[in-house]
């Protein structure tokens, strides 16, 4: 795609200061650009940045000092870069039609425009809604429903009775409602749990590359709509999120916790079973969380604490060996002094 400056500025609602001619041939990040390219800054120390890169614009807050490169002001430049990622984004080329190498049970009901690749296998029961695709490789077990225009990419895994909402993305090796671990232990044998509950994901939701969220013991469990989970997440049975949580990779939430709205769990935090963490809660990367947790809070550590209580521990703990150190001079100073009086 090829665009002017000023093209660009009347699509993100921009005004343009220098060459409105300029033209526009790709986006990238201030470290990568290239001639042709736009960038943004949001920062002075961003913008010295830019106006030593080689990009030909740079999309900038609105009372931002001139560069001498053409600038496209707006109240949020990282918005308007994210909108202009949508811009110059190549259009999806997904697949198209049901290929012949597809194994598709009689009994499934596919809306008449699906997309289904080379080697997908669809049981009996399942449902798919209008305008969704699925990449070569996917198994949709029997009874699943797959609402419209969801996007499963190769080597999904949903299995029996899994239900997906609109517009839900999946990415590849994820799997969705496989057994719960329960098992109990007599005479030193474990034996396995049933598991006959199932899966629900609600609209807008987005699954990275091999997450897995296994199906519930009895009941649901449950990941709310416009829920974003990164690659590598194990969530348990039971477990509850809320709407629109953020979750990172390789986090781990044990079974039926329950998250609120808005939860933000950072890199490898673990989430012990039957907790509950409150809406608007964040806790930061490789945190335990072994409790309750309120929300509208951030939080920190193993376990996790409120954030800035638990950094204030860990200065006090980086003076451990100054104060026993002073505790032992203390203790010498006494011993000496008693010494004294004793003669």
């Amino acid at each position: 795609m090829k665009l002017t400056v000023q093209a660009l500025a009347q699509r993100l609602n921009a005004q343009v200061e220098g060459d409105a001619n300029t033209l526009i041939t790709g986006i990238s990040s201030i470290e990568f650009a290239q001639e042709g390219d736009v960038v943004f800054a949001e920062s002075p120390r961003y913008l010295r940045l830019a106006e030593h890169c080689p990009a030909s614009a740079v999309i900038v807050w609105q009372d931002a000092p001139s560069i001498g490169k053409p600038l496209l002001r707006v109240a949020s430049p990282r918005q308007a870069f994210l909108e202009a990622l949508r811009i110059f984004a190549p259009e999806p080329q997904h697949p198209q039609g049901i290929d012949l190498n597809a194994v598709i049970s009689p009994d499934a009901d596919l809306a008449e425009d699906v997309a289904i690749g080379a080697g997908c296998v669809i049981e009996a029961g399942a449902r798919i809604g209008q305008g969704s695709v699925l990449y070569p490789l996917c198994y949709i077990g029997r009874d699943v429903q797959i609402g419209e225009q969801c996007i499963l990419y190769p080597n999904v895994t949903l299995m029996h009775g899994v239900k997906l909402g609109n517009r839900v993305i999946v990415h590849s090796g994820a799997v969705i409602g496989a057994d719960g671990f329960g098992y109990v232990t007599v005479d030193g044998v474990h034996h396995k749990v049933p598991h006959i509950g199932t899966v629900e994901v609600g609209d807008d939701v987005e699954i990275g590359a091999n997450v897995c969220i296994d199906r519930a013991k009895t009941g649901v469990t449950r990941i709310g709509s416009g829920t974003k989970i990164d690659n590598l997440v194990h969530i348990a049975h039971n477990v509850q999120v809320g709407e629109n949580c953020l979750l990172v990779a390789q986090v781990g939430i044990a079974g039926s916790s329950q998250l609120g709205r808005y939860v933000v769990l950072a890199g490898q935090v673990g989430v012990t079973d039957h907790v509950s963490i409150g809406d608007g809660a964040i806790v930061a990367a490789q945190s335990g969380v072994a409790g309750n947790l309120p929300g509208g809070q951030r939080y920190f550590g193993s376990p996790a604490r409120e954030h800035a209580k638990q950094l204030r521990l860990m200065a006090y703990a980086s003076r451990l060996p100054e104060l026993f150190e002073r505790v032992r001079e203390l203790e010498r100073q006494l011993g000496s002094s008693s010494e004294d009086r004793n003669e």
